[in-house]
């Protein structure tokens, strides 16, 4: 039974060296679009837009109140600055009929969907770059950033993602 045991245990040790050997070029991509601040459209797995904050801006910013809940704590309310997440997919010519979910990405993996209805409706599904009126710092830096999407009627908090370097529709 230990020998069994000691034989699966180095068999997933060796498929976990596997995979992050395969997937550090990946990581090194993130890594780069989070340090240079860009948001990345997809469309069946290609790029077909990106936007650097500048662009990002050029959407309009809007501040608007949302109630952050993590850890277990009482809710906070933030005031934060970001764009509509629609008029960024709108600009990058995506097509919405047909699409069910948005995808967003981090960069650490986690991956939130939101169905077309919420990301359709106004003042809703941000993609946000400050709370309190500060710039959003990665995650290297100890922040949320340089994106989170944010859904500001989530009053839980539960399907926002920090760390957002992508968007695709499905």
């Amino acid at each position: 039974m230990k020998l069994k045991l000691t034989g699966v245990i180095i068999l997933l040790i060796v498929i976990i060296a596997v995979l992050a050997y395969i997937n550090k070029d990946t990581l090194v991509e993130k890594q780069q679009l989070n340090n240079d601040a860009i948001f990345v459209v997809l469309d069946k797995g290609n790029e077909i837009a990106s936007y650097n904050m500048d662009q990002i801006i050029t959407f309009g910013e809007n501040k608007f109140k949302a109630n952050l809940k993590a850890d277990g704590k009482e809710s906070v309310e933030y005031e934060y600055t970001g764009v509509l997440l629609k008029a960024i997919l709108e600009d990058a010519g995506v097509e919405f009929d047909g699409k069910e979910t948005a995808i967003i990405s981090a960069i650490d993996g986690y991956v939130v969907a939101v169905s077309i209805e919420k990301l359709m409706e106004d003042d809703n599904v941000y993609l946000a770059f400050k709370r309190e009126g500060d710039w959003l710092a990665t995650r290297e830096e100890g922040g949320r950033g340089p994106y989170q999407m944010i859904i500001r009627k989530d009053k839980f908090s539960q399907y926002w993602c920090k760390y957002a370097y992508s968007v695709e529709l499905n």
